[in-house]
């Protein structure tokens, strides 16, 4: 769950830093152009599709009570508006955001919360991710003073809170409030109420690591620092409450109203912020004070050096680790850098090991093979959740999140045959509803009952997997003849079960299960489920090592792999012998005396654990029927935000609008070109279906030529596109045709005198490939590659002027950037330059309606010679990347922070015909990039980058004379 911020935080650095970018892209939350259904109540307008009307009218029955209830506990008033909501179920995972822009809305992306992920707890999802969602929009929307007025004028976009408190009292309030004054149950929902969410913030504190309320709002950027603000935030909102009330939420919200950026939320350099004016404490003592308070609600951690696991786990692999799986003592584990499946034979470390500690040498073969590298099979992504080995058949099978052409996430079921090599589609799986833990409460048949991440036994036909009953999850299985039971044990936080465990020479009723358990306040820790000849019993370790035990897994009967959690987002999966536990020893180092376990039907489970349960089931019948008005295909399509624009020489006013689903989004454009001192205006209208997007644009503007020159253009573009396995690569193809009219002198009094000297048209195709992601390690830069290509024709209204051109490009991203582009005109009536694209007829030349498919050459920019090919070329090289950290308090403002400096060289370089001889124009660059933020609000997590290049043209005469170019950037993005 989330603040969707793009456009909200751009805006807000337009006022503060007077620069920026908006947001522009769209993102479809509807696979289809069905109509939606439309449910209206006294303060919000739901809509839906039409599967989802059951959950709409749910909505509908609780809404208006909670929007009241939090109204009243912020002590703020009810919006005069109805609020709009959208139900999507287009994503796999439990998600949902709140947003101001373009207007305000909130999306609730419903399913099943995963037994694996931090809202686990979450049994009434829709009323949690609501309640998560409503609270952002109750306290991102008080304005006061002459905020009103302003967001009036300028839009939703416009609210003070937003360069005021940090995102970690943004998230760190809906976390309080979802655990707080959410509903009851087994236990209360709520990442607060679950120690498995809390674990993040514990193994860092366990760690040593000390982490500032600016870290922790978006400062700190490595993967999976998404989740400090939710999880710190939400213990401060804690302390905060328990220290000084509850009330102390809603004052510290209220201070945040009236925007005043020159205090602050924790002050400048001259001024107390309204986070030290409302405790009367200064926020770094304030902050030491939580942190105290939090490790006094910890567990002591025995384990991070202690004598239990010290030197008792052999670390085999570290790094960025997804997923892992073993068979035939064969370990198969994802590495998310590299985004590849490995696989790494750990059967020989396991026996080296054991015979070590037995007082047995090793061979010099032997000991050999401890050195063995892990061999890439295929590549994947991080949406690959489970790798179980079929031991008749010797394959993987593998659960794999994949996107369908509608842009559906669908859990799949794939098959990897490791002597073939081939990677084959099985079908899809099944997928839990939501709402249906808190079914379990209710109704004591089995239906509700759902196994998560299961695996069959091939021997016995039963299936293992997690079950959730309210905010618990449990070991669960089916029968063949299709009974579920689950454990006898409480609710102990388990998170994860393992496929089972079965020496070749055990009889079928004899299997073992790794669990991952974590105590209250604690750090996970390994437990051991297992059936000997039908008994069952489950062992659960004494303590834990400092990084805890993740998804552990059995690589054979006396040997378990599990991932050991380690600084900024890393992770080291470790091999721990247990042959103790295995040879049964009366008394163990590592575990607790065995406890004997049997399986039971829910509903006993329920009367066992739960025998009084209070929770209700919010509905229509808490309020009414709601009123349902007719289906819409774009609601809320005319809600717009109005905001200041710039981008290099041009600045004016966006009026952008989406609607509630994301399909169809428009922008209109008016501002000033001071490159050439004229007027510049600009429309778009993009349409989104599934895999197919349609735009339409036009626009007139001035090109920066000799005289200047006036372009009025109107283009449109159909483009198909399709995610495929895995996810970082696509596949796209577009048809796109232009239109313009051009004018070849633009005089500053011909404004209003749109007089066409000739008029262009041009119509192509293209095909682009890219299997580029983001890289996991500081500076996060792209890695991959990346392919296109287009053909083209074009023609102008003076007779003989035209022809067809052919360009593509190919790009490898890395430390070491390299990128190749290239067009050419076979048969002439198609010019290019390093600025510009021209018609070509007899030795003369117009300019061309379609844009130039290669980067502009800043450097011979001037050099306007037009030629029947170009091709154009860069070298990048990453020099250094260094990790500041640096802040700087000054006086009336807040602080800046620097994250990184880096520094870059390479070379360009082009060529191109002149006068029938090819020419090269080259230059060398060095550029630096800072990364700093504002430490203001939200803007805190974005990445703010300062960029000063000097380059130098190897060929100055065909550079204007000027030798040495400079160039300064900044640009502003969330990531």
């Amino acid at each position: 769950m989330r603040i969707k911020k793009n456009g909200i935080i751009h805006a807000a650095l337009l006022l503060i830093l007077l620069g920026g970018i908006s947001g522009r892209v769209q993102a479809q939350l509807l696979g289809s152009l069905e109509p939606v259904l439309h449910f209206q109540t006294e303060s919000f307008d739901i809509y839906a599709p039409p599967n989802m009307e059951p959950e709409a009218e749910r909505l509908a029955g609780f809404a208006d009570k909670t929007y009241a209830m939090l109204c009243e506990f912020f002590g703020v008033k009810a919006s005069a508006r109805r609020i709009p909501v959208l139900l999507s179920d287009i994503e796999y995972s439990l998600n949902g955001y709140t947003t101001l822009y373009p207007s305000n809305r909130i999306v609730l992306l419903l399913a099943s919360a995963d037994p694996r992920s931090q809202l686990a707890t979450m049994q009434d999802e829709l009323y949690s991710v609501f309640l998560h969602e409503l609270v952002h929009y109750v306290t991102l929307n008080e304005r006061a003073g002459g905020w009103r007025a302003l967001a009036w004028l300028s839009g939703d976009w416009i609210a003070p809170e937003v360069w005021m408190m940090p995102q970690a009292l943004v998230e760190g309030t809906a976390v309080w409030v979802e655990s707080r004054l959410g509903e009851e149950g087994i236990g209360s929902p709520g990442r607060l109420n679950d120690p498995a969410a809390l674990e993040t913030v514990r193994l860092e504190r366990a760690r040593g690591q000390s982490r500032s309320l600016w870290d922790v709002s978006g400062l700190v950027d490595f993967y999976g620092a998404g989740n400090l603000p939710y999880l710190y935030g939400g213990l401060f909102a804690d302390f905060l409450s328990e220290r000084y009330g509850p009330d102390m939420l809603g004052r510290l919200w209220r201070a945040s109203s009236d925007g005043n950026i020159f205090r602050g939320f924790d002050g400048t350099l001259t001024s107390r912020g309204i986070l030290e004016r409302e405790t009367r404490v200064p926020p770094r003592q304030l902050w030491q004070d939580f942190l105290a308070w939090v490790d006094d609600g910890s567990s002591s951690v025995e384990g991070g050096g202690g004598a239990i696991w010290t030197g008792g786990a052999q670390e085999l692999f570290s790094g960025y680790v997804g997923v892992a799986g073993a068979g035939e003592g064969v370990l198969y584990f994802v590495d998310l850098e590299r985004r590849g499946l490995y696989a790494l034979p750990v059967k020989a470390m396991a026996e080296g090991e054991s015979a070590q500690e037995n007082g047995i040498e090793k061979s010099e073969g032997e000991g050999e093979k401890k050195n063995v590298r892990p061999e890439r099979l295929f590549a994947v992504d991080g949406m690959l959740r489970n790798i179980f080995f079929n031991v008749k058949s010797e394959a993987l099978e593998l659960d794999w999140i994949r996107i369908d052409a509608q842009n559906q996430e669908i859990p799949a079921r794939y098959r990897y045959d490791l002597k073939n090599r081939t990677l084959t589609y099985e079908y899809d799986l099944p997928v839990a509803a939501p709402g249906s833990a808190l079914q379990a409460l209710h109704d004591e048949s089995e239906q509700n009952i759902f196994l998560y991440d299961s695996w069959q036994d091939s021997e016995t036909s039963i299936r293992y997997g997690l079950a959730r009953i309210g905010t618990a999850v449990l070991p669960a299985r089916q029968l063949p003849e299709g009974r579920i039971e689950v454990a006898n044990i409480p609710n102990n936080a388990m998170r994860w079960l393992s496929p089972g465990s079965r020496d070749q020479s055990e009889s079928p009723d004899s299997v073992r299960f790794a669990l991952s358990t974590i105590p209250d306040k604690g750090l996970s820790r390994l437990a051991v489920l297992e059936e000997k000849k039908g008994s069952w019993q489950l062992s659960i370790a004494r303590d834990a090592p400092q990084g805890g035990v993740h998804q552990p897994i059995f690589i054979d009967a006396s040997h378990i792999v599990y991932r050991e959690s380690k600084e900024n987002g890393q992770a080291a999966l470790c091999l721990l012998d247990i042959s103790e536990k295995r040879q049964g020893a009366a008394v163990s180092d590592r575990f607790s005396a065995p406890i004997p376990i049997d399986w039971i039907l829910p509903s006993e489970w329920l009367a066992l654990y739960a025998p009084e349960i209070h929770t209700a089931l919010p509905g229509p019948s808490d309020q009414g029927h709601p009123q349902k008005s007719r289906s819409t295909l774009f609601p809320a399509l005319f809600s717009t935000s109005r905001i200041p624009y710039a981008n290099g020489s041009l600045i004016g006013l966006d009026i952008i609008a989406s609607d509630l689903t994301e399909r169809l989004a428009w922008v209109v454009f008016a501002g000033w070109d001071f490159s050439t001192a004229r007027p510049a205006a600009s429309t778009e209208l993009q349409l989104g279906a599934g895999a197919w997007q349609f735009n339409v644009s036009a626009s007139d503007q001035s090109v920066l030529t000799t005289p200047v020159a006036r372009k009025s253009t109107l283009g449109t573009t159909v483009t198909w596109h399709r995610t495929l396995l895995p996810s970082f690569r696509s596949i796209s193809a577009n048809s796109h045709a232009a239109f313009a009219g051009v004018q070849n002198n633009y005089s500053a009094s011909g404004i209003l005198n749109v007089v066409p000297d000739y008029y262009a048209w041009a119509t192509g195709i293209g095909l682009d490939f890219s299997s580029a992601y983001a890289s996991r390690k500081s500076p996060y830069g792209t890695l991959g590659f990346s392919l296109s290509g287009n053909v083209e024709y074009e023609s102008a209204s003076t007779a003989g002027f035209g022809g067809m051109s052919l360009s593509g490009s190919a790009s490898l991203k890395g430390r070491f950037d390299a990128s190749l582009y290239g067009a050419v005109a076979p048969a002439g009536g198609v010019a290019f330059a390093p600025a510009a694209r021209y018609l070509e007829s007899g030795g003369s030349y117009v300019l061309s309606a379609a844009d130039i498919p290669y980067p502009v050459y800043q450097e011979y920019r001037s050099f306007l010679n037009p030629s029947p090919w170009y091709v154009f070329g860069e070298a990048q090289y990453r020099l250094f990347s260094l990790e500041t950290g640096w802040h700087l308090r000054l006086p009336f403002m807040p602080a800046f922070a620097l994250r990184r400096i880096v520094g870059n060289i390479g070379l360009r370089g082009a060529g191109l015909d002149v006068s029938g001889a090819p020419v090269i124009l080259s230059s060398a660059f060095a550029q630096a990039d800072f990364d700093f933020a504002l430490l203001a609000g939200l803007a805190a997590e974005t990445h703010t980058h300062f960029t000063v290049e000097a380059a130098w043209a190897f060929q100055p005469g065909k550079a204007g004379g000027r030798p040495t170019h400079i160039s300064v950037g900044l640009q502003t993005s969330l990531e």
